[in-house]
């Protein structure tokens, strides 16, 4: 088990009727009926960042915590919405933020997330789940998340949809 993210591209209906009823952000999150159908590349509006969600966001920022920019955004940004089931409450990007988070996440290059990719630092801060020496760890499994994660971000922003995001 442990902790991992998911997050779920919103549609005008639905972003309207949670910000009418912030309530059902945990069960927007958590359908089942559309969970079946779930791919985790974010092409059917769905992503899963499995646990690299805190690694992807240290490349992203070169921080643990950070979202002050619209690539602290991607994982760990937005406002928080609905109730906290255990690692804190949902929090979702409107469509202006998805934007703009998803135009950085476009010119940001493998490079520079490879040049920020430093195993000792994220043992240091603690970055969750603490595997970052594992061989490949970065070929293998944090750039693929964040090519899954700015694929995701780029449809959301071409559907103008908002974006909800949990950590579970």
């Amino acid at each position: 088990m442990g902790m991992t993210v998911v997050a779920r591209e919103l549609d005008s209906e639905q972003l309207a009727s949670l910000l009418a009823d912030p309530s059902i952000a945990n069960d927007l999150i958590l359908d089942e009926d559309e969970d079946e159908d779930e791919d985790e590349d974010g092409s059917d509006g769905w992503l899963d960042l499995d646990k690299a969600w805190h690694g992807v966001h240290f490349l992203l920022t070169g921080a643990a915590w950070g979202t002050d920019n619209p690539l602290g955004g991607a994982v760990l940004g937005g406002r928080e919405v609905g109730e906290d089931d255990g690692y804190g409450p949902p929090r979702l990007l409107e469509p202006d933020l998805v934007r703009e988070v998803a135009e950085a996440l476009g010119v940001v290059t493998d490079a520079e997330l490879r040049a920020r990719f430093d195993p000792e630092e994220m043992q240091r801060l603690d970055i969750y789940p603490q595997i970052w020496e594992e061989s490949d760890i970065l070929d293998e499994y944090l750039l693929p998340n964040v090519q899954q994660l700015r694929a995701f971000y780029v449809r959301a922003a071409a559907h103008d949809a908002a974006v909800l995001i949990v950590v579970q």
